[in-house]
């Protein structure tokens, strides 16, 4: 999916030209914002202290069903709340076995008709 103009890359930077590092895609910006949105934990955005999925809390929580429940409800929530008009969320599911952890997200990008999924894991060494 492409459209007009260009659209800032994830994480922030600037190129080898001196401009800054622009996505691809609209597609591909969203995904980018997506990531940003699931590996911060609220309260680490000094302006924006609500901000986040705190997927990365996971690390140090327990894997029950509990905690796999409150993730899947604080990213379903995160998602539609900072990414509203972006995209169309379809699902969230977040599993865990043993110590392993799994977070899939189905969603479109606005205006689009395909579906996206995007998959992060962690699991034990």
């Amino acid at each position: 999916m492409s459209s007009a103009g260009q659209h800032l890359a994830f994480p922030f930077r600037v190129g080898n030209d001196g401009r800054t590092v622009t996505a691809d895609t609209l597609a591909d910006q969203v995904l980018q914002e997506l990531e940003q949105l699931v590996l911060t934990n609220p309260g680490e955005r000094l302006f924006l202290p609500n901000f986040g999925g705190g997927a990365t809390r996971l690390l140090f929580e327990a894997t029950d069903a509990n905690t796999t429940s409150v993730a899947q409800a604080t990213l379903t929530n995160a998602i539609q709340t900072w990414l509203a008009g972006r995209v169309d969320l379809q699902s969230v599911n977040v599993s865990a076995s043993g110590s392993a952890i799994s977070i899939t997200i189905v969603y479109r990008v606005a205006g689009s008709t395909s579906s996206v999924q995007a998959v992060f894991q962690r699991s034990s060494p």
